[in-house]
């Protein structure tokens, strides 16, 4: 009988941050991503609106992988500045 030996399984993933300031598309392509306005306009992220200082989460399950591209529309005439953090497997 050979030996051998069982090792607790480990998730390796990463995390991104990454800024947008002008409307467009926000691929996620993850596990989980959190949407954060650090602006003084508000940002919409699809239909859920952000004002100063508010946050979105999306988060999957374990294994799970997020395909979806998320439109962020500004409105308003101050500063843009949305943050996005995404967790990736490796």
């Amino acid at each position: 009988m050979s030996n051998f030996q069982l090792k607790a399984g480990y998730i390796e993933y990463d995390v991104n941050f990454i800024t947008y300031d002008i409307n467009g598309f926000v691929t996620s392509n993850c596990n989980s991503i959190t949407f954060i306005n650090y602006g003084t306009n508000q940002v919409t992220i699809e239909s859920v609106v952000l004002q100063q200082n508010q946050s979105f989460s999306i988060d999957g399950n374990a294994g799970e992988i997020m395909h979806k591209q998320f439109l962020a529309t500004f409105s308003g005439s101050g500063y843009n500045n949305l943050v996005t953090i995404k967790k990736n497997y490796l």
